[in-house]
């Protein structure tokens, strides 16, 4: 089946913690993490249409904090990993610097297989990066894949964002969105390189972003002005 995926869900709390409620010397996981909990029930419900009650997630202690990981209805993973910003540097450029290393670098490439096998996992490894409030169908996401398919040398491929709602600002909105997706990217692709893939709905080719100081060169910390703008400031963009 040239469609045959496997799939992998994980999210990333940037903040998770919080002091204990019963002693200041322990810490806790702060509301969203237990929102999560109660409400993953309802979600898969909904997906399903039908009424659908989760296994507890397996809870694992980590270097950055915590993990929790669930088992879907189609066996599938969701994985929560809850940063403590006390041990690993947060903000949303860190966390994306954290799971680019932690899937590829050690989930891949510590596998014990040959190293020509791990270089045709990356090639067909794609990872898809969202926006909290990005609401989506599975067919753009095939879209995106299609076009990795088709150009082997293609790294990043972005979907159209529009805001939904009404109003002066989402107007206004919908015409910033159109022209930076016909026309600043579109310029950007006819002189041969796209400067800017949003974080908010891009998919990534597993092996471009392990080629040489790709990675790496995310992680430079901040000190000149340029970088604030370059890293901090586009955060969530490559």
């Amino acid at each position: 089946d040239p469609d045959y995926y496997e799939f992998e869900t994980h999210t990333f709390f940037d903040d998770a913690f919080e002091i204990s409620d019963h002693s200041d010397d322990d810490i806790q996981v702060n509301r969203f993490v237990k929102l999560l909990v109660a409400t993953i029930d309802d979600a898969a419900s909904e997906i399903h249409q039908t009424r659908i009650r989760l296994r507890p997630p397996k809870k694992y202690p980590t270097p950055y904090g915590g993990r929790l990981v669930w088992t879907l209805p189609g066996k599938t993973k969701f994985i929560a990993h809850l940063k403590d910003k006390d041990r690993i540097r947060h903000r949303k450029r860190w966390s994306q610097v954290m799971y680019m290393y932690y899937l590829l670098g050690h989930r891949l490439m510590e596998l014990p297989i040959p190293v020509d096998r791990k270089d045709t996992i990356a090639e067909n490894t794609y990872l898809l990066t969202l926006d909290g409030d990005i609401d989506f169908k599975p067919n753009a996401v095939t879209l995106l894949v299609d076009l990795m398919k088709k150009n082997k040398n293609l790294g990043a491929a972005c979907g159209r964002i529009h805001p939904v709602g009404s109003g002066p600002m989402v107007w206004y909105q919908l015409f910033e969105y159109a022209i930076g997706h016909w026309l600043q990217k579109a310029t950007e692709h006819m002189i041969g390189c796209v400067l800017c893939s949003p974080g908010c709905f891009s998919l990534f080719r597993g092996k471009a972003l392990m080629d040489d100081n790709v990675m790496k060169k995310y992680t430079t910390q901040s000190d000149e002005a340029r970088h604030y703008v370059q890293y901090d400031q586009g955060e969530d963009r490559w």
